[in-house]
């Protein structure tokens, strides 16, 4: 019963956040206009925002226009619910805070290539690390050499919001699961490249993956 209810909660959470990127995207308000079709902007109705269910019962697509609705709206709510049900307590908050977090850093990556300057700072306060001084001065030091330095780079290959994920990473859950970590995520952006090679990627959703998928697996 527990589980159903958080699943529930879950999908509703994982389709707003995926609504909030939208809007970010488009540089709307998080509370107007009402939910609409990005393409018709037609209003939607009640029915059509169930996470899960409408978008099977609109079969991925608009009812007005019949605009192909984006796939990642589906994979926010179920992933959204899959992650909340691995909540057991006040010890879970505080890491799927964090994975939330960056699910919708990542949904904004997705869609703009960048994603709120306030992320990176609440990512200073839920990020997993142990709380103690030399941790937390190490996730501000780390965070500051990052903007200072990426700031300065003429061309970076990488972007300081990815920089800022794997330290904050890194420094939670120490090197050797941040490898495994890593290299699955180069795994699916490797395969997303192949998919679509002459568009450049984000890396924030290959990370953001890499991460839900280590943290659903038995014994994380």
């Amino acid at each position: 019963m527990l589980s159903g209810i958080l699943f529930i909660y879950g999908c509703c959470l994982g389709s707003f956040l995926c609504a909030a990127a939208s809007r970010y995207a488009t540089q709307e308000s998080l509370l107007f206009p009402a939910s609409h079709c990005e393409w018709c902007q037609t209003p939607l109705a009640y029915w059509q925002l169930i996470p899960g269910l409408s978008y099977w019962c609109l079969r991925g697509r608009c009812a007005y226009c019949q605009a192909p609705i984006p796939v990642d709206t589906l994979i926010a709510e179920l992933g959204g619910g899959l992650l909340l049900t691995t909540w057991h307590g006040p010890a879970s908050t505080q890491p799927l805070a964090w994975l939330f977090l960056w699910s919708y850093a990542a949904f904004c990556d997705a869609r703009t290539q960048s994603f709120p300057a306030w992320v990176g700072l609440v990512n200073l306060v839920l990020a997993p690390h142990p709380i103690t001084l030399a941790t937390t001065l190490g996730l501000l030091l780390t965070t500051t050499a990052i903007r200072w330095g990426w700031s300065r780079w003429s061309r970076p290959w990488i972007g300081d919001g990815d920089l800022e994920f794997i330290s904050s990473f890194g420094i939670a859950l120490g090197p050797l699961a941040t490898s495994r970590w890593l290299s699955l995520a180069c795994l699916l952006a490797l395969f997303a490249h192949w998919q679509t090679p002459h568009r450049r990627l984000p890396f924030i959703p290959a990370l953001t993956v890499s991460a839900w998928i280590w943290w659903l697996l038995p014994g994380h």
